[in-house]
């Protein structure tokens, strides 16, 4: 951030190119790779958004924030906003204090009477100091900025948080304030490949899956299963960041630009604050995720990477923080966490979990029956996203822990008495393993790789991980 006010204007001209030219659009580099590639793919997460609202949009890096708020800034021209009227800032390197600065008291384009700016802030978590008192003081201070519609993204949970407390009162009157932008659900995976499945498969809510609806909907599914398995494959190869998903689309592998950015987003960002070397890194992420689907032993993990529990503890932690895993606590009692209990830890997408073997094929892979089990619940916990729920909510998923110590992966109030079993099969073999969850009380839905058999009233049911995915995802 320049310390003068000339330079600084002259810095939001270079970052706001629509003020002046109205084919930007064919130069932005955020833009261009997204039309050149084959993936036609837009979330809609800043769709709707209301005059005079802050927002917060939140997700990991590299998952394509910056990509939704040009391409919003694009549609909002489209629809007869004044292109002067929107300003977008990068955040990243800034002093807290630099907001007021460039809000205040930087040159900016004349607003039409009785009109109102509409700001991005990108990446505003990255900023240094207490950027969110900052942000109140101006919508309690500065007329233009009170009346204007702020989105302020970022990568960093606690950042994001604590914003919320401080700006409570000062975010409008509007609905669905918080965002949240992951990797691609399974279903839009899939209407990316098949577009006619997309448009066809019938859709579950969360608290449907064992249900006579869920039943007639996981039968229909049928027609579709070959194409769904393969795709179901894929995806727990490729994952749904868009640069991958676009390589597989094209038919070509990660590539190996992506996993490195993915990597520096741990080593270099999520673990900023930590002290290890990159092959630690390597070494450390490798074991977490060794652990994924049973409840983690952070000593043991310490111990194999030669390091102290407390410090696999902190980066456990960092990892959360940047929205690159999320944690399914042992349940107590509904709906309530055992925080006596170790965590399942899962990643949020395959590549995450794959990357140390990405990287370094010498390195273990990750089983696709554990990517199975993991991405399954993603697919649940943003079917309970799209219910509600917000995202860092810890308890929407738990694994039980039954009196015979054998576990079921996940329960959850959202999910109306079903649970969700990893079993990824194709033999009648799940059968034997509805036991469990057949004397829990609990109606089970044990994810099967191609198998459905939803016949039982009372009794668990097999449905392909694929479809279940397919029709509760986003």
């Amino acid at each position: 951030m320049a310390t003068k006010l000339g330079q600084s204007a002259a810095e939001l001209a270079r970052m706001n190119p629509w003020w002046r030219d109205a084919s930007w659009q064919d130069r932005d580099t955020d833009l261009r790779p997204v039309r050149e590639s084959e993936l036609n793919y837009r979330p809609a997460v800043l769709a709707d958004l209301q005059p005079g609202g802050l927002y917060l949009l939140r997700g990991p890096r590299r998952v394509g924030k910056t990509v939704a708020v040009k391409q919003t800034i694009a549609d909002l021209i489209a629809s007869g906003v004044p292109p002067q009227h929107l300003i977008r800032v990068a955040a990243d390197g800034w002093a807290a204090s630099d907001i007021r600065t460039v809000v205040s008291h930087v040159a900016l384009p004349p607003l039409a009477t009785g009109a109102a700016r509409w700001w991005f802030l990108d990446e505003v978590t990255a900023v240094t100091g207490d950027w969110a008192t900052q942000v109140k003081w101006l919508r309690d201070n500065d007329p233009d900025f009170a009346s204007a519609t702020v989105v302020l993204t970022g990568s960093s949970a606690p950042g994001l948080t604590a914003a919320s407390g401080v700006l409570a009162g000062r975010r409008g009157r509007v609905s669905n304030a918080d965002r949240t932008l992951m990797p691609m659900g399974f279903r839009t995976f899939v209407a990316s490949f098949l577009p006619e499945a997309g448009a066809q498969l019938p859709r579950l809510g969360i608290s449907e899956l064992h249900t006579r609806q869920a039943a007639t909907a996981y039968r229909s599914s049928v027609v579709w299963l070959d194409e769904l398995v393969r795709l179901w494959e894929l995806y727990l190869r490729y994952g749904g960041f868009a640069a991958s998903v676009a390589a597989a689309v094209a038919g070509q592998p990660v590539p190996d630009w992506f996993t490195d950015a993915m990597f520096a987003v741990i080593h270099a960002d999520a673990f900023a604050a930590s002290h290890l070397a990159e092959t630690q890194t390597s070494a450390l992420i490798d074991r977490v995720w060794a652990s994924t689907s049973t409840p983690i032993n952070l000593t043991n993990v310490g111990s194999d990477v030669g390091v102290d529990k407390d410090v696999v503890s902190r980066h456990v932690g960092y990892l959360r923080d940047a929205y690159l895993l999320w944690a399914c606590p042992q349940l107590d009692k509904p709906w309530l966490p055992n925080d006596r209990a170790q965590d399942k830890l899962y990643p949020i997408d395959p590549l995450v979990g794959r990357l140390a073997h990405l990287r370094n094929p010498a390195r273990p892979d990750l089983d696709p029956t554990v990517l199975s089990e993991a991405q399954t619940g993603m697919a649940l916990r943003r079917a309970a996203h799209a219910a509600g729920r917000a995202w860092t909510a810890d308890t929407d998923l738990f694994h039980v822990r039954t009196p015979s110590r054998k576990e079921i992966d996940f329960v959850g109030e959202a999910l109306a008495g079903a649970a969700v079993e990893g079993k990824y099969v194709e033999t009648g073999k799940w059968a034997r393993e509805a036991a469990t969850v057949n004397a829990s009380g609990f109606l089970g839905i044990l994810t099967t790789r191609n198998v459905l058999d939803c016949t039982a009233d009372k009794a668990a049911w097999a449905v392909p991980a694929a479809v279940l995915a397919a029709l509760v995802d986003v």
